[in-house]
Formats: structure tokens, sequence, C-alpha cells
């Protein structure tokens, strides 16, 4: 499949979730999220958490989740910058979501098979939907982690899933102890309502 090249502020008609300004929205919410994890490494100085591997999992009042696991904290701290992936998905109101919740926890609990792959965060957005952080220690890891055998799974049911979505990628020019902002560099969109599937990138 081919993807469709869109210009910097392209706005394609009927196709709203790929107009640059939810891109530029999700963005947002990606560097808020990378400050909850500079936030929470400040933490395990002033109180350093028993073994290496971290998992938070909260729910706050309203019902959003902030789901983080860390397979090593050490390594995550040592890298001296980070590629970054972003996952916003826009999902369908009338599907049972049980399967790939399940396909998520599974991930999540098997990051050590991907080489690099630093830290998984998923966060629980106001208007009920849900943003994800992926943080690596090189720009290669994210082919490795497309080739994770429950990952791929849940690439094949993404279309059941989800109305459409979008795949940033970015990167961060300094360790998670700095202070280097969280850049997009491309953008994936999927329109999984298309027939075939309709898919453009941004760069």
């Amino acid at each position: 499949m081919i993807p469709e090249e869109l210009a910097r502020d392209e706005v394609v008609e009927g196709r709203q979730f790929a107009a640059p300004e939810t891109t530029r929205a999700d963005a947002a919410v990606m560097r808020e999220m990378l400050g909850l994890m500079r936030t929470l490494a400040r933490s395990w100085r002033e109180s350093p958490p028993r073994g290496e591997s971290v998992l938070v999992k909260e729910t706050d009042a309203t019902g959003a989740r902030t789901w983080i696991r860390v397979p090593e904290r050490s390594a995550l701290l040592a890298a001296e910058q980070l590629t970054t992936v972003g996952f916003f998905g826009q999902a369908r109101a009338d599907v049972d979501h049980d399967p790939i919740d399940r396909l998520e926890e599974a991930i999540v609990d098997t990051l050590e098979e991907v080489p690099g792959l630093l830290s998984y965060f998923n966060l629980g957005l106001a208007h009920g939907g849900y943003g994800n952080l992926i943080l690596c220690n090189a720009a290669d890891v994210p082919l490795r982690w497309r080739e994770h055998r429950i990952h791929r799974r849940a690439v094949e049911l993404a279309p059941r899933h989800y109305h459409s979505a979008r795949l940033h990628s970015g990167v961060v020019r300094s360790p998670l102890s700095g202070d280097a902002g969280l850049e997009v560099t491309r953008t994936r969109y999927y329109d999984f309502d298309s027939e075939p599937v309709w898919l453009a990138v941004r760069g």
C-alpha cells in the first residue's frame, strides 16, 4: 500500500482525524506524558522502587487510566536520547474491545522481548479516548516492535476496533533526565472505514 503524502498544513476533505490540528493536539498530549515520565523518574531518585521493573496502574475519579510499564529503569535513564512512538485511535462504539484489551495486556507483559523498548505509557483522556507513548533507545526499535508476535496480532485486529488511527514517530534529543522537548517528525494516518484502507503520511 503506497501512502498518500500530505503537505504540512494540508486538509483532507472528509477525514477530520487527519487534520493538522489533530496531530498538534496529539503532540501536546505526548509532551504531557513525557513530563509525567520525567516526574516519575525524579521520584525514583527520592524513593527508589525495589527491582528494575516498574509498573504503575491507576484510575482517577472519572475512570481515566494511567498505565505505565518500564521493563528496566536503568536502561531508560541511561538512554542519551529517546525515539518516541505515539498512537491515538478513534475507537468504534459498537464493538466489544475486550479482545484487543487483552492483547494490550499481553504486549505490556512481554516488553522485554523487544530489545531497546524502554517504556510503555497508556493515558486516559478527558473525552473517553486514550493516548499511547512508547519510548525507545534507538530509531530502529519501532521496526522490531512491529515484529513483536502479539503486536502483529493487535495490528491485524485494528480495523475491527477503530474507525481510524494516527501513528506518530518522534524524538527527544536528550536523556529522560534532560529537558529537551518531544518533536513529532512523521505521522501515519489510517482510515479503516475506507475500502481499501486509506493510508497517508505527513512529515
